[in-house]
């Protein structure tokens, strides 16, 4: 006999580290009759009484009739940001930034994230956030499929997550997944998409089952100047989409404070090394701090502190040379990133989205060795970076190359004057939409409903 579930509506309730503290509740829908009816009975029977309650509080001649109460502010309408995957964290990053932004500039929006993966504590800071389990993470988990009962509780906890949180809007990063999109449309949920620009557009948008003319926003990170052929693709599809400029996360101390705090003093030079490329949790992340390392061994330049961040999700080992001759401080995890990054001369790392944007936002001199994806194109966006920023295509993994390659960008220093911010006032207008989209009602695109089942 199967069960039929259903989410409690209990108010979810917030601690005071962000968090949400007590997750849906699955009833049973099987209980008899008699059971019901009674639990019906009684709810009546307190409405009934909350009725009289309020009638005799309103009775005619009262003062409370004659003198207007006043209007109670409109409560912020929640909306929930899902950042997709546990393998990387650019999209949970990016989420984050735009939570940021919404919490400090729309006093009408109430953000919630939703990710998963062990990156969620480190990325997602002060902003409320539901952890869910990663079927992506968990596939890869000792090399073993996952198991498809995995997904089905999965996609389960996702529909329960959603229906307690009753979000008005939406918000994909880049990759929609099924389940959030269906779970979404079910509760009237408007949705939009914060879209990076990838490369297959093309072959993207000629899917059936392309979501992007189904999103009510479309919105793109990046500078449309950087971009036209991305941008000539949308338009042709008819899909107009906001471009917001490069959404990031920003350092909020003093570099000279964060230096203090790794303890690492004014005169020294600070080296970064990071991955940065997606998927940091594998034998590729490895590889690139190998290299990076066998590099800085052969650099003899005086005063040199290396910091490497190996990052939430990296699991396998790093080889450190035997007598490396500079100071190194390793971070298992960095929860103010951006800050590290603010405080270096020289930054080490891969060609993604969010890595590129942080590094060279404080101005440090970056190396980036980009990776191989199928859908970033990540040569191509290091190249455009060499043109505005302080930052150069690795030349050479070879230690002998590297070295002489860190020994230049060290020399030559950082750049300072070249710090950048987000574009405020687009993610303004973004923010602005939202609020729009969140007073109107969605509506369930056919097929939908019939899509999502409980198995």
């Amino acid at each position: 006999m199967s069960v039929l579930l259903a989410v409690n509506h209990a108010r979810v309730q917030e601690s005071s580290t962000g968090r949400w503290s007590s997750w849906p509740v699955l009833v049973d829908r099987t209980a008899s009759s008699r059971e019901t009816t009674e639990r019906q009975g009684a709810a009546v029977e307190l409405s009934v009484m909350l009725t009289a309650m309020v009638d005799t509080s309103s009775s005619p001649g009262r003062e409370s009739d004659r003198v207007p109460r006043p209007r109670e502010p409109r409560a912020a309408a929640r909306i929930v940001l899902h950042a997709i995957n546990g393998i990387g964290a650019g999209h949970l990053a990016r989420q984050t930034a735009l939570a940021r932004h919404l919490r400090a500039r729309q006093p009408g929006l109430d953000p919630v994230m939703l990710g998963s993966g062990p990156a969620v504590d480190e990325v997602c800071g002060e902003v409320p956030v539901i952890e869910l389990p990663s079927m992506g993470r968990a596939g890869r988990y000792r090399g073993e499929p996952a198991h498809p009962d995995m997904l089905t509780a999965i996609t389960a906890m996702t529909h329960a997550a959603l229906t307690a949180l009753r979000p008005r809007v939406v918000v994909h990063d880049t990759l929609v997944w099924p389940t959030v999109e269906r779970a979404a449309a079910l509760l009237g949920a408007r949705q939009a998409i914060c879209l990076r620009p990838r490369r297959d557009l093309a072959d993207y948008l000629a899917r059936p089952d392309c979501p992007l003319p189904r999103m009510d926003l479309v919105f793109v990170p990046d500078d449309p100047a950087v971009h036209p052929e991305f941008r000539q693709r949308l338009d042709e599809a008819d899909i107009p989409a906001i471009w917001t400029g490069p959404v990031f996360r920003t350092a909020a101390s003093d570099p000279a404070q964060t230096r203090q705090k790794l303890g690492v003093s004014a005169e020294d030079r600070m080296v970064v090394v990071m991955s940065g490329g997606g998927r940091g949790n594998g034998a590729e992340a490895r590889e690139h701090f190998d290299h990076s390392f066998a590099a800085l061994s052969r650099v003899a330049e005086q005063g040199l502190s290396v910091v490497l961040v190996l990052g939430p999700m990296f699991r396998p080992w790093v080889k450190i040379p035997a007598g490396f001759p500079h100071r190194l401080t390793v971070l298992r995890g960095a929860r103010n990133l951006p800050d590290v990054l603010s405080a270096a001369d020289l930054v080490i790392c891969r060609g993604g989205y969010g890595s590129l944007h942080e590094a060279t936002a404080g101005g440090a001199r970056v190396l980036a060795n980009p990776a191989q994806r199928d859908f970033d194109d990540q040569r191509a966006r290091v190249e455009q970076f060499a043109v505005h920023h302080a930052c150069e295509l690795l030349q050479s993994t070879a230690p002998e190359d590297l070295a002489e390659q860190i020994g230049r960008a060290l020399k030559a220093g950082p750049v300072r004057g070249l710090a950048t911010r987000p574009w405020t006032e687009s993610l303004d207008q973004v923010g602005e939409r939202l609020v729009q989209l969140a007073h109107q009602d969605g509506s369930v695109p056919r097929g939908l409903a019939e899509q999502f089942m409980y198995r």
